[in-house]
């Protein structure tokens, strides 16, 4: 991804993240690279990389919007994230390298630091560190690739219906940190069954604070 595609693709995301486009929008090329400054190419591929990875739905003559959230869509695609994410996180507990279990614990640093300051755009890009550099970190490229796809997907319900998202400020006791915390520990002892345990648990808890209660 170039400069200007990569550019586009972290304007579109933060424009969704903070209530610019809502769902059912449609992301109009034009518009788009006006506001951005730039030509339509970079953004025409930006839009086709959100739809690939699941963050945005294309209809046939209308081009590109942002999908319209359901339960049940809510359901299928976390329970996929519990069953990637959990492979995921067992192959990263019994191949990961030093080095990538500092770059796990920088990201750590930065995750309690983020939400403390509730800072939600900071938040968001720490929180797709920690899953997709889990996802990278099993040496499986097609397990990291369906990880991603999974991950934008879900996170249409997470900048939606996540009060963390939706307030000015925390109303309520966010378990994430403690949770990624415990996932990396399990990871840096070397412990699959842990890890992939963990990250389920995780899953299913972000999955019934948005929908479940």
């Amino acid at each position: 991804m170039d400069n200007a595609e990569e550019r586009a693709y972290r304007f579109i995301i933060n424009a969704i993240l903070t209530g610019e486009f809502n769902p059912g929008d449609f992301l109009l090329e034009l518009d788009l690279a006006a506001k951005l400054g730039m030509s339509r190419t970079p953004v025409n591929k930006a839009l086709g990389l959100l739809v690939s990875e699941g963050f945005l739905n294309k209809s046939p003559k209308k081009g590109c919007y942002v999908p319209l959230p359901t339960p049940h869509d809510a359901e299928l695609v976390f329970t996929a994230r519990q069953v990637a994410e959990g492979a995921a996180a067992e192959l990263a507990a019994k191949l990961v390298t030093t080095e990538e279990i500092e770059a796990l614990e920088e990201i750590l640093s930065k995750d309690t630091k983020a939400f403390e300051e509730n800072d939600k755009q900071f938040w968001a890009s720490i929180n797709e560190d920690f899953h997709l550099s889990i996802a990278r970190f099993s040496h499986n490229a097609y397990i990291e690739k369906w990880v991603r796809n999974m991950f934008w997907r879900s996170n249409i319900y997470v900048f939606y219906f996540d009060s963390f998202y939706r307030a000015s400020d925390i109303a309520i006791v966010h378990e994430t940190p403690q949770q990624h915390a415990a996932i990396i520990g399990a990871i840096k002892r070397h412990d699959p069954e842990e890890a992939g345990a963990l990250m389920r648990r995780h899953i299913q808890t972000t999955f019934s604070k948005l929908l479940l209660r």
